[in-house]
C-alpha cells in the first residue's frame, strides 16, 4: 500500500462532469446519450431538455452528445439572478465561443463587444450611484442606464442565424440553467422562442426537476391549460442510479486503490447516495477526511461519518418525534409498497390513524422516498442511530 495512506483517494473522489476522454468512467447513461444523439441529429428544429435532480450526471450526459454531422457548442450560464441577465450571459458565452470561427467570428466579435460595453455602461452607472449616496443623487428616473433586454435578443438571434447558415446544422446546448426557478427558466425560453425556433437550429436545455414534472403532465392531458408540449419537442430524464450502478461507478474510480478501501464501504456509500452519484462521492470524500491517517477506509469509518454529518445537519432544522424514529428503524430495510408500511407499522403498536400520520410525515421530510413505484427508507437515514 502507498506510504499517503487513504490520502491517495482523494482526487479520484472529487466530483467532477466526465467528458469524452472519460468514457471508461461513464455507467448506464448510454441509453439517454444515445437518444439525445440520434434526436439532435435527425429533429429540424426545435427545444429539447435534459432533466434530473442536482448532481445526478446532467453535465455529463450533455457532454458527450456529439451528433454526427452537427456544429455543437456548449455555453455554461453563471449569471442567473434576472432574465436579462441569463441573456446577456447567453450572448456573451456564445460569442466568445465562436469568435474565432472563420465564418462567424466577425459578427461573434460585434456581439462580445457589444455586450461588454453595454454590461460595462450598467455597471459604470451602478457603481457611481452608489458613491453618491441616496441622498445626493439627483436625477430622473428615465436617465438611468437599463438592460437592453431586445437590442440582445436581436443580436443573439442575428448570431444565431448566422451560425446556422455557415454550418448547416447547428446544435446549441445551454446547460446550468437547471439552478433556477422553473417560472424563470421558463420566461427565459419563452421570450428567445422566435430566436430560437428557427430551421436547423437545435437548443437543448437542462432543467430543474419541476419543468419535467409539469412536461409529463401536459403530455398526458393532467393540465387543463398546460402548454410545455409546445416549447419543448422532448425532455429526458435522467433517473436515479440503481445500487450496483453506484457500486460500478466507484470501483471504476478508484480502479487499482481499491485495496485502501473495505469491501462493504461500496455497499454502505451506495445506499447513502440514493441513486445520486454526487453523494456517494461526497460522503466518500468526508469520510476520507474523517480518517485520513488511516491505512484503509473501513466501514465502521464511513457509519461514524455518516452518523456525524446527518445528525449535523438534522439539528440545523428537520426533527423527529420518537414515532417517526422507531419507524425510520423499522422500515430500514423495507422496499415495497404503501400498504406493506402501514402493516409493519401496524404490527409493532402503531395505531392505523398513526401510522397513516408518520407515513405522510417521514414521505414530506424526505426520510422515505419513492424509487420504481416503492417506497424505502432514503439510504441518508438508514444507518443514523437516531
Amino acid at each position: 500500500m502507498d506510504d499517503k495512506g487513504i490520502s491517495v483517494l482523494i482526487p479520484l473522489l472529487t466530483d467532477k462532469p466526465l467528458r469524452e476522454s472519460d468514457s471508461d468512467w461513464l455507467v448506464n447513461r448510454q441509453e439517454e446519450i444515445s437518444y439525445l444523439n440520434n434526436i439532435t441529429a435527425h429533429l429540424p428544429f426545435g427545444i429539447l431538455g435534459v432533466a434530473g435532480e442536482t448532481g445526478i450526471g446532467k453535465t455529463t450526459v450533455l457532454n458527450f452528445v456529439k451528433p454526427s454531422h452537427v456544429y455543437v457548442q456548449t455555453v455554461n450560464i453563471s449569471l442567473r439572478e434576472t432574465m436579462e441577465s441569463i441573456l446577456y450571459d447567453l450572448l456573451y458565452s456564445l460569442a466568445s465561443k465562436l469568435e474565432h470561427d472563420n465564418d462567424v467570428g466577425e459578427v461573434a466579435r460585434e456581439c462580445k463587444d457589444w455586450i461588454t460595453e453595454e454590461v460595462a455602461t450598467l455597471k459604470g452607472f451602478s457603481l457611481g450611484f452608489s458613491m453618491l449616496g441616496n441622498t445626493e443623487a439627483k436625477f430622473e428616473k428615465s436617465r438611468a442606464p437599463r438592460f437592453n433586454f431586445f437590442a440582445a435578443r436581436e443580436r443573439l438571434g442575428l448570431l444565431i442565424e448566422e451560425t446556422v447558415n455557415a454550418k448547416r446544422k447547428f446544435l446549441l446546448i445551454v446547460d446550468e440553467l437547471d439552478k433556477e426557478k422553473k417560472e424563470d427558466v421558463l420566461r427565459v425560453i419563452d421570450a428567445l422562442k422566435t430566436q430560437l425556433l428557427i430551421e436547423n437550429l437545435v437548443v437543448v436545455f437542462s432543467l430543474p426537476f419541476a419543468i419535467y414534472r409539469e412536461y409529463v403532465s401536459d403530455r398526458m392531458r393532467w393540465n387543463e391549460a398546460g402548454n410545455l408540449e409546445n416549447v419543448f419537442k422532448d425532455i429526458v430524464f435522467l433517473e436515479p442510479l440503481k445500487a450496483l450502478d453506484i457500486k460500478e461507478m466507484l470501483v471504476k474510480r478508484l480502479d487499482r486503490y481499491l485495496d485502501f478501501v473495505e469491501h462493504d464501504v461500496l455497499e454502505v456509500a451506495a445506499d447513502f447516495s440514493d441513486g445520486n452519484p454526487r453523494d456517494a462521492l461526497w460522503i466518500l470524500y468526508k469520510s476520507v477526511y474523517d480518517n485520513i491517517h488511516e491505512d484503509k477506509l473501513r466501514k465502521v469509518h464511513l457509519l461514524n461519518t455518516i452518523n456525524k454529518v446527518v445528525k449535523e445537519y438534522i439539528s440545523t432544522g428537520v426533527s423527529l418525534t420518537e414515532n417517526q424514529k422507531k419507524a425510520v428503524k423499522l422500515l430500514g430495510d423495507y422496499f415495497g409498497p404503501k400498504e406493506g408500511i402501514l402493516e409493519i407499522l401496524q404490527k409493532n403498536g402503531f395505531k392505523r390513524t398513526t401510522a397513516y400520520s408518520v407515513f405522510e410525515q417521514l414521505v414530506e421530510k424526505r426520510f422515505l422516498i419513492v424509487r420504481d413505484g416503492n417506497y424505502k427508507i432514503s439510504g441518508k437515514f438508514k444507518f443514523v442511530d437516531f
